[in-house]
């Protein structure tokens, strides 16, 4: 089971860092405007911020039904959240000293490819240009569809339960800060289930299940900017991507012996914050000026939130004290949840 676990998490983490490799190149969207570069940095990374919420609040339950009283159980799985096509690219508005010919670009899930954007730049955004004008190229990083299997970011599932008093189980998801590389992840839920046939009298002894489920979780990556050419050698550069996320459901389930089949329908919310923070040494030089540099301290800060309800279906295969479950959850990303879980009483 240990091996089982471990893979799930290098299996997550391998697309994990494969981002945050990717990220990695959206540093270079410094070189124009302050207010540009966090209009850019918006479109590419909102995507990651919906696709970790609806990850993250789907694979909580695989029935409305609860443990016993102290009895356990152990998840072992993957939400794999479906991105839709209107969010592979986005069409930048407002912007002032960036030319975009395409009219669009790609988002982190779009197309791969680095995009060359010209850009010009007055004394407006840069201290000592006076009238002149500095113009300049940069690269867009391409997107991640073509360096993920799914197209998209996994979120891993492990998590444990056990049966507390008045037929409620408590739901504990944890994985340990992790790092590869020069990124690392780390992951924490928690959540209460509540069975409530125990108030509907004999409908209880029916293989019917009703239950409440509330979770919250939080989730971060950071990547470290430290040993990046761009920007001077400041050592206090990273970028860091954190989700805080809450679901409530109403679950419902048949539970016979050899197959249970379950539903739900909910409301899912989320926060996530993306930050680009250090000390960062622009260089311009214009010919017959000696070269200007502009300083940018913690340059992009960008916080947004998602919100909608849910709707669940799905099966689990009972086979003694394993079980093997998937479902498919319809919302704004839809997504799919499959794994196993070791249940004892």
């Amino acid at each position: 089971m240990k091996n089982l676990i471990l893979s799930v998490i290098t299996f997550t983490l391998s697309l994990t860092t494969a981002s945050a490799q990717l990220l990695g190149g959206i540093e270079n969207i410094l070189l124009t405007s302050t207010e540009d570069a966090r209009i850019l940095a918006e479109g590419y990374t909102t995507p990651i911020g919906k696709s970790l919420t609806y990850a993250l609040n789907s694979g909580w339950a695989t029935s409305a039904k609860t443990h016993k009283k102290l009895g356990f159980g152990l998840t072992i799985g993957a939400a794999v959240p479906y991105v839709p096509d209107a969010d592979l690219v986005f069409t930048p508005t407002g912007l002032t000293s960036l030319n975009v010919p395409s009219g669009s670009l790609p988002t982190v899930f779009g197309e791969g490819g680095d995009q060359i954007l010209n850009f010009e730049l007055d004394s407006d955004d840069v201290i000592g240009l006076g009238e002149n004008q500095y113009t300049g190229e940069l690269y867009f990083p391409g997107g991640l569809k073509d360096e993920l299997p799914f197209g998209t970011l996994p979120a891993p599932i492990i998590q444990a339960s056990v049966g507390a008093v008045f037929d409620t189980d408590v739901l504990i998801r944890f994985v340990p800060t992790i790092d590869i590389e020069d990124s690392s992840f780390k992951l924490f839920g928690f959540g209460l289930k509540h069975n409530i046939m125990q108030y509907f009298g004999p409908l209880d002894k029916l293989p019917l299940n009703v239950s409440v489920l509330a979770a919250m979780s939080k989730a971060s990556l950071e990547y470290d900017l430290t040993d990046s050419t761009f920007g001077g050698d400041s050592d206090n550069r990273n970028m860091t991507f954190e989700a805080d996320t809450f679901t409530f459901q109403a679950l419902a389930s048949v539970d016979f012996p050899v197959v249970s089949v379950f539903g739900a329908l909910g409301y899912n919310s989320g926060n996530s914050q993306f930050n680009v923070s250090g000390n960062y040494s622009i260089d311009y030089e214009i010919q017959g000026m000696p070269t200007i540099s502009r300083m940018l301290k913690d340059p992009v800060s960008i916080e947004s939130d998602t919100s909608g309800m849910m709707g669940l279906i799905g099966a689990r295969l009972n086979l003694l004290f394993m079980k093997i479950y998937t479902n498919y959850t319809i919302q704004e990303y839809n997504t799919l949840n499959f794994g196993i879980s070791f249940n004892f009483r």
